[in-house]
């Protein structure tokens, strides 16, 4: 069975962001779909090491939701609608660039049973036709979990985020799209953006679907 189609399953008759009914042949009621079309894009203030910054909508309300629906209720069929999302307002990538996703803590990704930020990255690239590398570029160490901590926390302890042994000769001198789910602080965006610059990317673009004002 194609991938997709066993994400799908994963998706419930019911909105998972009000519960209200839904039609078959959708994702989200009518409302909360209408709520997230009204959604601001956020572009400014990007975090220490990264050249722009956007950002689908403000981290509160039916984004919010949304997203913690595709993080930890483990609705991995609203992968393409995040995404969909995400891309539109990303706009068109340099076509000599590359997309690489924020890594992810081993253990967490275990103990979750899989990467959201890899699967946003994979749909992502499909549908604004920009490579992901074939081989990972960034590497994180550690358990690396930064939900749960205040701002203070987070920015005196970001993740150790750093180049593999191959990042140099894969991405050197081309314009990264930096990608993850959200941006709290910009701690884990600025030391990936501070790996990808070491490793020799000419610029970094981050992309998130939710950003904490």
């Amino acid at each position: 069975m194609d991938p997709g189609r066993i994400a799908n399953l994963f998706v419930p008759s019911r909105c998972p962001v009000c519960r209200q009914g839904v039609d078959p042949d959708s994702l989200l009621c009518g409302e909360c779909m209408r709520e997230l079309n009204r959604s601001r894009v956020l572009r400014a203030d990007p975090p220490e090491g990264v050249d722009r910054i956007t950002s689908f909508a403000d981290h509160e309300g039916i984004p919010r939701h949304l997203l913690a629906a595709f993080k930890f209720r483990h609705l991995t069929g609203l992968v393409g609608l995040i995404a969909g999302f995400m891309t539109d307002a990303a706009g068109l990538p340099d076509e000599h660039g590359l997309l690489v996703p924020v890594p992810p803590a081993r253990l967490r990704t275990r103990m979750r049973g899989f990467d959201p930020v890899g699967l946003l990255a994979d749909e992502i690239s499909a549908l604004i036709d920009l490579p992901r590398p074939g081989e990972a570029v960034l590497r994180r160490r550690g358990s690396g979990r930064q939900r749960g901590r205040g701002r203070t926390g987070r920015l005196a302890n970001p993740p150790d985020i750093r180049p593999s042994d191959d990042a140099g000769r894969i991405i050197g001198g081309r314009e990264i799209l930096l990608v993850d789910d959200v941006m709290t602080t910009g701690a884990t965006l600025s030391t990936a953006a501070g790996a990808l610059r070491h490793a020799g990317a000419a610029s970094v673009v981050a992309l998130t679907f939710t950003r904490r004002l």
